[in-house]
């Protein structure tokens, strides 16, 4: 088994505020769809580097609950937003 280390320092940045760090090339491709009544994200590797780099900022800085970002298909500003990330309170009950 190959052991593998992940690590990203960030600087916290000011309120209501989030920048993407994305990756050198720009080659994140992220997109959604609703199969059989489910929600499915389709992202190559990239995209899910960027993905959890937005998640780690937002589960470690200093957002209020209801802070939230629109992503849009390819992290480009340019094309249809594909999700909605929401900080939910720390006491919100379970979705069903």
């Amino acid at each position: 088994m190959t052991k593998r280390h992940f690590a990203y320092d960030f600087e916290q940045e000011t309120a209501n505020r989030i920048s993407f760090d994305y990756s050198p090339k720009g080659d994140e491709k992220i997109d959604t769809a609703v199969e059989n009544g489910l929600p499915v994200l389709y992202l190559n590797r990239p995209a899910m580097i960027t993905l959890a780099r937005t998640l780690i900022k937002m589960a470690t800085g200093s957002y209020q609950a209801g802070f939230h970002v629109h992503l849009r298909k390819d992290f480009n500003a340019d094309l249809r937003e594909v999700l909605t990330v929401i900080l939910s309170p720390d006491d919100a009950p379970p979705y069903e």
